[in-house]
């Protein structure tokens, strides 16, 4: 089934063994290194003479200092974990844990689209459908591809995808599984464009790196690999990443540390809760407890119902459509049980990147967030599914994409208390009292002007969105007298919009206490 593009190797060879008294599966004969900081001249010298002879470097070091070696048997591998007590040059040694896609197969040919409807992606796309500023990054089985070239009508766009590093057989990331091209297509398909289904983020950049073989397995010295390859990636560019994993397995210190490496820089780690009916957690996705940039996610059915195969546990962040999703598939056959093109397939590999593509939406909306923020706005904007705050099986509830979008957004109520026509106040060096008694905010650091209350809007700004409580004492306040745009020309926009707004809302009837808009945080104005 594999003709079209033959791979030297299309899967690894994993065996079972005993680590940290937890039964966990391997990839044969391959050892990660982890080498010592501050070690000697010529640390992986030193690292391969404590290790058996005939040992090879298969990668690495890498810049955090791992390495990844192959051990000339196959079943000595759990035998040199301990080697690392023997050379100061190594600070730990591990088994390279294989983790498995988180799918549960289903009919493939259920062709209804059901996942945005339930979290309300309509309406957030009214807001949002995907900026430049933040990185889609897909760590998965690869991606469609014929000759080197994407070709699926929904995933074809190469100026907004960039294909990563195939950490399975080299060259470039053709999917060999189905499951990375239905996970992609779920977070970022194109939108929008007549064809296929809509992906939860139609605009945003999207990077693919392949970790998982044609059978699903994928070791995690490559997922920290790919983590660290996609963070830099969008460090150097100066973006947001959210990185979906819909893979998982065991825990070890390389996913910690390369969920750690994405999350100190300000990224996301989305990952999947797993498809154990029930069991706990898997890893990477349970870190998302002790790693500030971990999102955990679980599976719901259709009515807001815990998927049965859902994994639960403290550690579930949020929970998304993941049965029988609609997505794009291959365009050539990987499995005599999938179709071409699109399908449907469940399973916490479903929900994790519609959760993807929604973090990538909000932080396209609000690029001052932080990775916490968005995190802790998925979490406040989720529908809870019982009475509780959180529960062990749902997290903090069933994402909600338009009230996810709008976290961090300051709603202004357009209304006139006393004189005051206008509640616009200049940012800058001003000796004006406004209002006085007044509980305007204070929005600029630069300001002299004399107010009552505080703002958590990014100085400097020209919006000032506390309306006063008393009546005037200011000249501002007479409407015969312009109020000085500022400076800068974005700004004195905004002031303009804002006066506009004003101006049509005091003609209408209503207007007094009916008419609302609102400001972000990026000082952009929106009406409600």
């Amino acid at each position: 089934m594999l003709e079209e593009n033959p791979a030297e190797n299309t899967g690894l060879e994993v065996v079972a063994g005993e680590f940290r008294d937890e039964g966990v599966r391997f990839v044969a004969r391959r050892l990660i290194v982890q080498l010592a900081e501050g070690a000697g001249e010529d640390p992986v010298g030193e690292a391969l003479a404590a290790l058996p002879e005939g040992t090879t470097v298969v990668r690495g070091p890498s810049a955090t200092g791992r390495l990844v070696v192959l051990l000339p048997e196959a079943d000595t591998v759990l035998a040199n974990v301990g080697v690392a007590e023997t050379t100061s040059a190594i600070e730990y040694v591990e088994p390279d844990v294989v983790d498995r896609a988180q799918i549960v197969p289903n009919d493939p040919r259920f062709a209804q689209q059901w996942g945005p409807t339930a979290v309300g992606a309509e309406g957030a796309w009214d807001l949002e459908t995907g900026a430049g500023n933040v990185l889609i990054g897909i760590i998965d089985s690869g991606i469609s591809m014929s000759a080197d070239v994407l070709d699926h009508d929904d995933l074809r766009d190469g100026a907004r995808i960039t294909l990563g590093t195939d950490f399975v057989d080299g060259g470039t990331p053709r999917d060999l599984n189905g499951h990375g091209t239905h996970v992609a297509g779920i977070a970022a398909a194109a939108g929008n464009n007549a064809t296929g289904i809509a992906g939860m983020n139609w605009g945003s950049p999207v990077y693919i790196c392949r970790t998982l073989d044609a059978s699903g397995n994928g070791g995690s010295a490559d997922f920290a690999d790919a983590v660290e390859e996609i963070t830099d990636y969008a460090v150097a560019r100066g973006l947001k990443a959210v990185i979906n994993y819909s893979g998982g397995g065991p825990a070890n210190n390389t996913k910690q540390q390369a969920c750690q490496y994405a999350s100190d820089r300000g990224m996301l780690v989305i990952a999947a809760a797993g498809n154990d009916n029930g069991g706990p957690v898997i890893w990477p996705a349970a870190y998302s407890t002790s790693i500030p940039g971990v999102v955990a996610v679980g599976s719901t059915d259709p009515g807001d119902v815990i998927s049965s195969f859902s994994n639960v546990g403290p550690e579930v962040t949020v929970v998304a459509p993941g049965r029988n999703i609609l997505s794009t598939l291959p365009t050539y056959s990987v499995s005599p049980t999938l179709p071409l093109n699109y399908g449907s397939l469940s399973g916490t590999s479903m929900a994790t990147p519609l959760v993807t593509g929604l973090a990538a939406l909000m932080w396209s909306r609000h690029p001052g967030h932080t990775n916490a923020k968005i995190k802790q706005c998925l979490q406040d904007s989720a529908v809870k599914l019982g009475a509780a705050a959180f529960d062990n099986s749902w997290g903090h509830g069933r994402v909600a994409a338009r009230v996810a979008l709008t976290c961090g957004d300051l709603i202004i109520p357009v209304t006139r208390i006393g004189p005051c026509r206008s509640r616009i106040v200049l940012c800058e060096p001003s000796t004006l009292t406004i209002c006085r008694p007044s509980r305007l905010p204070i929005l600029c650091q630069t300001t002299r002007l004399s107010t009552g209350c505080v703002s958590g809007l990014r100085c400097p700004s020209v919006v000032d969105g506390c309306q006063s409580s008393l009546g005037c004492r200011s000249e501002l306040c007479d409407p015969n007298i312009p109020v000085r745009p500022p400076v800068d020309p974005v700004l004195h926009e905004i002031v303009g919009r804002l006066e506009e707004l004003e101006r049509r809302v005091a003609g209408e009837s209503s207007a007094s206490q009916g008419d609302w808009f609102y400001v972000d945080d990026d000082g952009e104005v929106h009406e409600v």
